[in-house]
């Protein structure tokens, strides 16, 4: 008996045309494996840069940056400082 994956086409969709979980997650509103990952050290390293976390988690700068600006834009961070010396950290609630 062969089992075969469902693959999902280029707009996130099975051959069905559901959602996949990873797109699914992204329209409720939750983040991902990277950008849990991103807020964690930033909660584990209040004022680290975007430099500083691209080389700590080994992810490229602008996959960094772009998943910064996600994670902003949700209201779960914010950005303290100048832009040389400045850093992340997270919004208490």
């Amino acid at each position: 008996m062969v089992l075969f994956k469902e693959k999902e086409n280029s707009k996130g969709k099975n051959k069905n045309g559901e959602l996949s979980g990873e797109l699914n997650g992204e329209l409720n509103g939750e983040l991902n494996e990277k950008q849990k990952l991103i807020f964690n050290n930033i909660k584990n390293n209040p004022g680290i840069n975007a430099g500083q976390l691209s080389e700590l988690l080994n992810i490229p700068f602008s996959t960094m940056d772009k998943n910064i600006r996600k994670l902003l834009k949700k209201n779960l961070i914010e950005r303290k400082g100048s832009k040389k010396t400045g850093g992340y950290f997270i919004i208490e609630k």
